[in-house]
């Protein structure tokens, strides 16, 4: 049985937001922190893994301070699909939305599915927040149309208040 090299690996960047130009948000700030900076899908046989989990969970650490009782979310935004570069002769690609996630603690947190190019909603709430924590575990759906690579891919994750 052939077992694929199939390693999504998943770049995390971090971007940290701050409010401090409108008068009715003065003193506004948003912190984010994600640790680890970088996950990986070990390779294993679609047919005894269909749904491969990272090697780590991604912690997320929010802190809102300023922001009353208005609304404030977080979100995942691929840069697009996974991509693998063989040499300089061929570019293979596996759709991002291969990969979701599960997240905790529920309600402010919420499962989803990774999307190219598009936010997709992680967490919500309101209010402030004081050192808020929170756990991300990746799964990528594991296919043996998946031709066998090592892929890549950026996430990142926007904290805002609205």
């Amino acid at each position: 049985m052939r077992i694929p090299k199939v390693i999504p690996v998943i770049g995390i960047w971090v971007v940290t937001i701050s409010f401090l130009g409108n008068a009715d948000l003065c003193g506004q700030t948003l912190t984010l922190q994600i640790s680890p900076q970088s996950i990986s899908f070990p390779a294993a046989d679609p047919d005894l893994e269909p749904l491969i989990i990272a090697n780590q969970p991604i912690q997320v650490t929010m802190r809102i301070t300023g922001n009353g009782n208005r609304p404030w979310q977080l979100t995942l935004r691929a840069d697009g699909d996974l991509i693998a570069y063989w040499f300089i002769f061929q570019v293979f690609t596996i759709n991002i939305s291969n990969i979701n996630w599960t997240a905790a603690p529920s309600p402010s947190f919420q499962n989803g599915t990774l999307v190219a190019n598009v936010a997709q909603l992680a967490a919500s709430g309101s209010g402030n927040l004081n050192n808020y924590q929170g756990n991300i575990v990746f799964r990528f759906q594991n296919l043996w149309t998946h031709y066998a690579e090592s892929y890549s891919q950026t996430v990142t994750f926007v904290l805002s208040a609205l």
